[in-house]
């Protein structure tokens, strides 16, 4: 006869965590499938085992202060703690057979991460689906620039309606990511009090040892299970995803984890389609086959936790865009991916779509002018489309954003042959401003035969840690500088017949805050100043997009 209950378990704290078990027939002892959720209803509990079929108890768990649990909330904080003892009350339990296994997306997939610093013994497997893996960069920064709707979209709204702190009416993410300072935008959104957690992150703008107990890579080390990483290419944590199997499968602490760890990269934003890309011809099951991959991966990992649970298949497998298909590989990027140079250069201004912006394969001549723009943080650049959640993202067409004056476009000729990239994709911008910080954005498009222009993936860096995200330092206004723009990885075909284009502006708001050119702490300043833009792409200045090609 199958066994529901739920409890109270306690924290070394005293503070009591809302559990609901399941049993499924039998005597047991069982495997167990773990889940801690943020995203529980005060009044629901988890209505069925959805890991009978393959023998395991299920434990669902609301995080601390969230639901049914007791506590107060700070993201992430406590998840390393609780994690740990909720595992250790697990093992000791008799219905437990003392392999435990870990699942579930968002922030589900961190509270696995963190459980898993612990290096418990009983923890054999965890799949964490669309989780970050540095703090710091990203979801809170992003090449030093806050990312603006997506904080205050989930972290102040999981207050009011996961965490039951009330408000006089639902946080409105529009309306607050317009308030100055930020700073004050827990205060905007209708919070008595300030918010502590967003206080900090404030405070915390540079990497600094805050934000180390927040990096996957501080404790990859402690790691002691096989990893199953499921990632997305739209995703705020794409690169996360990456680098975090990456680092599993070189620096875990057991020979286990580091052989047996899996990475997936599908053809979504957080949690649903893409977008509007064309091309892309993914199979209707393509979510379901990964579901079904993942239940292949806990069933082995609980069964035999000293075997390889997906044996035969190569260690990561992502979606081709492009060509509609799903590859695999045994490293990331692909052994076989060589970073091949395309030049930014113009035969006239290359603001907006209409002007003559080129990428070129060969290096720009000395007599190539540079492009300038304004820009103007109360009309910052609209977001549309890329790697967020809370607002549009995804591909999406960007040929009306590409007809602003502060937008420079650099499109290649048209392809007679496929360029396939499958890798990280990176932009050497020569610039100067004439503010003393600004920031600077890049967007890799891809051109179909009709005109029409979808993102692929994207970066922005803030000038101010153009040299390290550990320390912040201002430009002299009107000097050029080196920048180097992280755009992430991404998998593409950009077939015969299209056009490789890239867009340079300043702003992808509210994606990410304005930066308002002042050099003034960006936490706490109202001010706002036009900036002055001045982009290099002369052979002394050979600013360029580097392609990680492997085919062509």
């Amino acid at each position: 006869m199958k066994r529901i209950f739920t409890c109270m378990v306690p924290m070394r704290d005293g503070t009591g965590i809302f559990t609901t078990i399941h049993l499924p027939d039998g005597d047991g002892p069982f495997p167990v499938i773990l889940h801690r959720t943020l995203y529980s209803s005060v009044d629901s509990i988890s209505p069925s085992n959805p890991f009978e079929d393959i023998g395991c108890a299920y434990v669902c768990q609301d995080v601390r202060a969230s639901a049914r649990s007791e506590g107060e909330w700070n993201p992430w904080i406590q998840e390393a703690d609780d994690g740990e003892d909720c595992l250790k009350w697990i093992a000791a339990q008799s219905w437990c057979s003392g392999r435990i296994a870990m699942h579930g997306g968002s922030y589900c997939g961190a509270t696995q991460v963190f459980a898993a610093r612990s290096g418990n013994p009983a923890l054999v497997g965890i799949v964490p689906q669309v989780t970050p893996c540095n703090y710091h960069e990203s979801p809170k920064y992003v090449g030093g620039a806050f990312v603006l709707a997506q904080n205050i979209g989930w972290a102040l709204s999981s207050l009011n309606t996961r965490c039951r702190i009330p408000l006089p009416e639902p946080v409105d993410t529009c309306k607050c990511s317009l308030t100055l300072p930020i700073c004050d935008i827990d205060i905007a959104a209708g919070f008595e009090q300030r918010v502590g957690f967003w206080r900090d992150w404030m405070k915390h703008q540079a990497y600094d040892e805050y934000w180390k107990d927040f990096d996957f890579e501080s404790f990859a080390g402690r790691i002691r299970c096989p990893m199953l990483v499921v990632g997305s290419w739209f995703d705020i944590y794409t690169q996360g995803s990456i680098d975090m199997w990456n680092l599993a499968v070189k620096h875990a602490a057991s020979e286990n984890a580091r052989k047996f760890s899996r990475c997936i990269i599908g053809p979504w934003t957080h949690g649903g389609p893409w977008g509007e890309l064309p091309g892309g011809d993914v199979p209707e099951n393509a979510q379901e086959v990964v579901s079904q991959i993942e239940r292949r991966f806990l069933k082995g990992v609980t069964s035999d936790p000293d075997s390889d649970p997906l044996p035969g298949e190569k260690p990561f497998t992502y979606f081709l865009f492009g060509r509609g298909e799903w590859r695999s590989t045994d490293v990331w990027p692909p052994a076989n991916m060589k970073p091949v140079n395309l030049y930014l250069d113009a035969d006239s201004p290359a603001n907006t779509l209409f002007g003559g912006g080129r990428l070129t394969w060969e290096t720009p001549g000395p007599e190539s002018l540079p492009d300038v723009y304004i820009y103007d943080p109360h009309n910052p650049v609209p977001t549309t489309g890329g790697h967020f959640i809370t607002i549009p993202n995804g591909s999406h067409d960007r040929t009306k954003t590409e007809e602003r004056p502060d937008v420079c476009v650099y499109t290649s000729a048209t392809l007679t042959r496929p360029v396939i990239i499958e890798g990280p994709v990176s932009l050497t911008l020569y610039a100067s401003s004439s503010a003393p910080d600004t920031d600077f954005t890049a967007v890799l498009v891809d051109v179909f035969p009709d005109g029409s222009a979808f993102n692929l993936c994207s970066g922005i860096i803030r000038a101010r840690y153009r040299n390290s995200m550990r320390s912040a330092e201002l430009m002299t206004p009107g000097e050029t500088y080196e920048f180097h723009i992280d755009m992430w990885s991404f998998a593409n075909a950009f077939m015969p017949g299209h056009k490789i284009r890239l867009e340079v502006s300043s702003s992808d708001f509210p994606a990410f805050d304005r930066n308002l050119n002042t050099g003034k702490d960006p936490a706490s300043d109202t001010e706002m100043r036009v900036a002055k833009q001045t982009l290099f792409h002369d052979a002394a200045h050979p600013s360029r997009l580097v392609l990680p090609v492997t085919e062509s």
